[in-house]
Parts: structure tokens; C-alpha cells; sequence
């Protein structure tokens, strides 16, 4: 939420993870302190419909959203409905033993049978919306996808699934608790097969990815920077004075890459490695995904940070608003990109400004 009013930006799928994954807390909280338990996941189910049908929305209308960050969406209504399930049960071991009477035993179920099962239906059917519309885009995005180095975005595949997963068998307890059809009718049937074969499907690419995480997490904690060229700060960024501004907002449909991704592409990460027999904190763009999208090469950085400008500059002609302050350099080096060309190779310029470091392959002309 602080993103979102801070730098302008909508929902998207990636954000389940830090909001509706408060389900998952909800549901251990309760068997310390229910009504804590209780609290996160009104929390979470409120999370869930502030932002998924507005992130669902989104992924199918912005094609430039990664395919890891699309199959995340998986665990918005799954993680939901599990954290849910913990209203079906007693509150405390008073209710326990008040349902020992028949008559409050009716009570409860009939209570929920209009009220819990409800809920549960939709977001039952929310958890199968959402495995299709990512089923979709996996195929429509896959060939893209597919040229993609393996990185830890790929791994975010396994979590969502296995939600998914746990999210059937939660609601299959709650129809055999709460439901009055008989046990072997065609939808429980189908439900019962459906789950066993997201599971077994869920556990071997479990087994795969953790199996090639694993192999490739010593190159990942152990990247060679010594010939990398250090990347701008991300305050530093021309990206991150857009976002400031508002200039560069995320709208529902748009056909460049989210400005937040940019910046983190454009800035790279915080890694600590072994120089001069120390470990430091340096800046790199060798890692090969910047949370749960693949990092994007330096092609596709300049194209798509070019569409973003150039969507800044339709917006300004479109409302008539003065631009001028866009300047065509890097904020990093006091000098303009077309002064620097005219300026020795990589040697540092002097001037007034003090020292200024070699220019990096992420600076341009933004006028161009």
C-alpha cells in the first residue's frame, strides 16, 4: 500500500504474496490466540478483494507483465480460502462443549451452510479462475519466456501451485463437514481426481526447480563484478524522478513495461562480494532476476525505458504541460550525454562539477 500511494503505482499479482499471505498466518495465529487469528484473516480476505480482480484485470491487458509475476496470481484466492477455513471450526473450548448440545449443534452447521459455504463456493471459484487465466498466459507468453536464463524468478512457479493445491483440500474438508449432497456424487468425484492431480503435478515441479535451484545457487551468491560496470543509485535513476513526479504512472492497460520494474532493472541489486580480500556491498545487474521477474537485457532495458519516455512525452503534448526539466542525462554525471561523447573516451571529464565517474551503458540521449 505505501508503494502504491508513494510512487503512483496499481496492483498487480506479485503483491499476493505480502498481502494475501497473511491467510497462511491467520491460520497458525488461531491455534496460539484465535482472535488474532481472526483479525489477519479479515486482513487478508480484504487484501484479496482490494487487489485481485484489479491485478487479474491487469495481467491480460499488459503484455509486458512477466509470466512468473502472472502465475502468482494463483495464490490470491487459494492462500484466501485456506486462511478462511479457520471460521468453520469452534472459537474456544467453550463452543466445543456447546456443541455437545443438538440443538446449538444444528445451529452452527445450518449458520454456516448459509453463511461459510457461500464464501467458500466463490472463492472456489476464484482459485479455478485463476488457474485458467494462468494457464493462458503461460501459453501465450511462453515463447518469450522460454529464452529466459533460469533464475530464482522461476522457482516462484512452485509456492502458487502448492497453494493451489492446499486450497482444494481445504475446501473438499468443508464440503464433507458442511454439505448435505451424498459423498459420491460427479462434482466430488471430479474435485477429489482435480486435486490429486494438481498435487502430484505441484510435487514433482517442487522436486525440479528446487533440485535446479540449488545447482545454480553457488553462481548466483558468488558473481563475478569485476568487469561489470556499476549501475546507477536507484534515487539516481531518470526512471525514479518520473515515479516521483507522477509522470510515470502504471495504467490498467499499457504497452511498456511497468516504471518500478525499470528501476530496479536500470539500478540493479545490493550484492556482497570478496574484494581486496573484504566482503563489500556493490551494485550489479548480473543477477539474473529482480524478484519475481527475470532481469531484462540490455536491449530490452533501453527499448522499453525509451517507450516509457516516450509515453511521458505524448502524455505532456496531450495536456499541453511543459517538459523542459526532462533532461537528456543520466542524473549521476552533472553532464549532458551528448557533452560526454564529445569528451576523451572514458576518461573522467573536470570541470567545475568535481570528478565524475565513466559513464555506463544505461546512459542516452533521452530526447532521442
Amino acid at each position: 500500500i505505501f508503494i502504491s500511494i508513494m510512487y503512483r503505482t496499481l496492483p498487480e499479482p506479485s503483491w499476493f504474496s505480502n498481502t494475501t499471505g497473511i491467510g497462511l498466518a491467520a491460520a497458525k495465529m488461531y491455534l496460539y490466540w484465535t482472535p488474532a487469528g481472526y483479525t489477519l484473516c479479515i486482513l487478508s480476505t480484504t487484501s484479496f478483494v482490494l487487489f485481485y480482480f484489479v491485478a487479474l484485470y491487469r495481467i491480460h491487458t499488459n503484455v509486458k507483465i512477466s509470466v512468473p509475476v502472472c502465475w502468482v496470481q494463483l495464490s490470491g484466492p487459494a492462500v484466501v480460502l485456506y486462511g478462511f477455513t479457520i471460521f468453520s471450526q469452534p472459537g474456544s473450548d467453550e463452543d466445543d462443549l456447546a456443541l455437545l448440545d443438538e440443538a446449538n449443534k444444528e445451529h452452527f452447521f445450518s449458520l454456516h451452510r448459509k453463511i461459510y459455504m457461500p464464501i467458500q463456493h466463490t472463492l472456489f471459484a476464484c482459485c479455478l479462475l485463476s488457474m485458467v487465466s494462468s494457464l493462458y498466459l503461460l501459453q501465450t507468453r511462453w515463447k518469450t519466456f522460454r529464452e529466459k536464463e533460469f533464475s530464482p524468478a522461476h522457482v516462484s512457479f512452485c509456492a502458487p501451485l502448492v497453494s493451489h493445491a492446499n486450497a482444494l483440500q481445504a475446501y473438499r474438508s468443508s464440503l464433507q463437514k458442511f454439505s448435505q449432497t451424498p459423498i459420491g456424487t460427479h462434482f466430488k468425484l471430479a474435485l477429489y481426481q482435480y486435486w490429486v492431480l494438481v498435487l502430484v503435478v505441484a510435487t514433482i515441479l517442487v522436486a525440479i526447480l528446487t533440485t535446479k535451484f540449488l545447482l545454480f545457487l553457488p553462481q548466483w551468491c558468488q558473481l563475478d563484478v569485476d568487469n561489470d560496470e556499476m549501475p546507477p543509485e536507484p534515487e539516481k535513476t531518470i526512471v525514479t524522478q518520473l515515479l516521483q513526479q507522477g509522470e510515470a504512472n502504471d495504467t490498467m492497460n499499457q504497452h511498456f513495461v511497468s516504471a518500478a520494474v525499470l528501476q530496479a532493472n536500470e539500478s540493479g541489486a545490493l550484492v556482497r562480494v570478496l574484494q581486496d580480500g573484504r566482503m563489500k556491498y556493490v551494485r550489479s545487474r548480473r543477477m539474473p532476476s529482480m524478484g519475481f521477474d527475470p532481469i531484462l537485457n540490455v536491449s530490452e532495458l533501453m527499448s522499453e525505458r525509451e517507450r516509457l519516455l516516450q509515453n511521458v512525452k505524448d502524455k505532456a503534448v496531450v495536456t499541453g504541460r511543459d517538459r523542459g526539466g526532462l533532461m537528456s542525462f543520466d542524473a549521476n554525471y552533472a553532464t549532458p550525454v551528448r557533452e560526454s561523447k564529445e569528451s576523451s573516451g572514458d576518461s573522467p571529464r573536470e570541470g567545475s562539477g568535481g570528478p565524475r565517474r565513466r559513464l555506463n551503458f544505461l546512459s542516452f540521449d533521452a530526447s532521442t
